[in-house]
């Protein structure tokens, strides 16, 4: 899921696992850890611009050995002993005010970042200005709390911070196979990914209750009754509002089902993977012998059944010569094979990833309204692939949330 939720996430876990002994630190180095996993982002991304891989390559390494059960088992070790090493070092001070910077800039990232999709990539200058402005102020006080007064010893051991980032990394993959993007659970030993397309990327009803008991509980000194309830709270949501996403997930399939029934489609699978920001729209997609079936469905809606579902041609055998081209073979992995192909009106191919739906629900699609979609371009005998430009269009949020609504 979206940065700030696993920040939330692994600082609650933190603060289950040694909040008793640790106190804030906790929470914070907790937070810490549930950020670690997506700085494969980073990594590939710096890998591509250095020219060292391809896209391909940073688009396969997201969620890939940093969101695996084996990494969440065997690097909680190293950064314990990191961290304790740093709580008995003299000059703790430094790092401690330098890292707590960081920590908010990516927070600060984070939230810019979500305005900026919901102003359809349109910088939010009112909340730019107001994390600068808090930005300013916690430097103020970070200088204040580690270089105007002594600091606390710590009295804790490795295998304390081991255990809170154990917590905070390993949820991290498990909130991220109930994704559409789907995860590399089992990397270094398999690529299968997990995606149990149950929750969006970026969930308003999961994240903002929980944001909210886990600032409550932060208001709470340590071992207090009120932070423990807090705590809770916000992790007994997390745990209803996915349990209960599941069971909305089986509602829905069961109305594909019957639609695809009632209109007669013959179909080999399907799927279904929740729009953004909550769990109340969805996006159904089943396979057909030489195309796809593709209808939206709203728990808002007025008749438990879909009416007509946008025929999406496959045109597979429009890539067959490259079938073995690492760059098809990469996409093919990448969507689960729910992929049609398109001319687009350049003349070049277009790989659609059929997951994740489109951004209009219009009978005939075009080019640009699929979420997920690579540009195929042949050089030098070889086929390379790049991710189109997400251009929503303007009012596609308002598109989006009345679409919701059930209109």
């Amino acid at each position: 899921m979206d940065s700030l939720t696993q920040v939330i996430l692994g600082a609650a876990t933190g603060e289950a696992a040694k909040g008793k002994k640790l106190g804030n630190k906790a929470m914070f180095w907790g937070a810490v850890g549930g950020t670690i996993p997506d700085l494969d982002v980073l990594i590939g991304s710096t890998l591509e611009k250095l020219g060292f891989v391809d896209e391909m390559w940073a688009l396969a390494f997201h969620r890939h050995i940093t969101h695996s059960l084996f990494f969440a088992c065997t690097m909680p070790f190293l950064l314990g002993m990191l961290v304790n090493w740093h709580y008995k070092n003299r000059n703790r001070k430094y790092v401690s005010f330098i890292g707590s910077l960081l920590v908010f800039a990516l927070v600060g990232f984070a939230v810019n970042y979500i305005f900026y999709v919901l102003g359809e990539e349109n910088i939010n200058y009112s909340v730019l200005i107001g994390t600068g402005f808090v930005g300013v102020l916690l430097f103020f006080f970070f200088y204040n709390r580690f270089f105007k007064r002594e600091l606390n010893k710590v009295d804790a051991t490795w295998q304390d911070f081991a255990w809170v980032f154990f917590w905070s990394i390993f949820t991290h993959p498990l909130l991220d196979c109930c994704t559409t993007y789907g995860t590399q659970l089992f990397q270094p030993f398999s690529d299968y990914r997990v995606g149990f397309n149950n929750v969006a990327v970026a969930d308003l009803f999961y994240t903002l209750p929980f944001l909210l008991c886990l600032v409550g509980a932060r208001l709470f000194l340590k071992n207090t009754y009120l932070r423990k309830i807090m705590l809770w709270v916000g992790i007994g949501w997390s745990c209803i509002y996915l349990s209960w996403t599941f069971y909305n997930k089986h509602q829905v399939n069961q109305v594909f089902e019957k639609s695809l029934k009632a209109q007669g489609i013959e179909y080999q699978r399907y799927m279904t993977s929740p729009a953004l920001f909550s769990n109340f729209l969805w996006t159904g997609t089943a396979e057909g012998e030489d195309a796809y079936y593709q209808a939206s469905y709203s728990n808002f809606d007025k008749a438990p059944l879909i009416p007509t579902f946008k025929i999406l041609p496959k045109n597979h055998e429009w890539v067959k010569d490259y079938q073995e081209e690492k760059s098809i073979k990469t996409l093919k992995w990448f969507s689960n094979n729910y992929y049609s192909i398109l001319r687009r009106k350049d003349g070049k191919l277009q790989l659609n990833d059929l997951r994740f739906g489109t951004f209009t629900d219009t009978k005939l699609p075009s080019e640009n309204d699929f979420v997920f979609r690579f540009i195929l371009e042949e050089k030098d005998g070889k086929l390379e692939a790049h991710e189109g430009d997400r251009d929503r269009g303007d009012g596609i949020f308002k598109i989006l949330y009345e679409r919701t609504m059930g209109r």
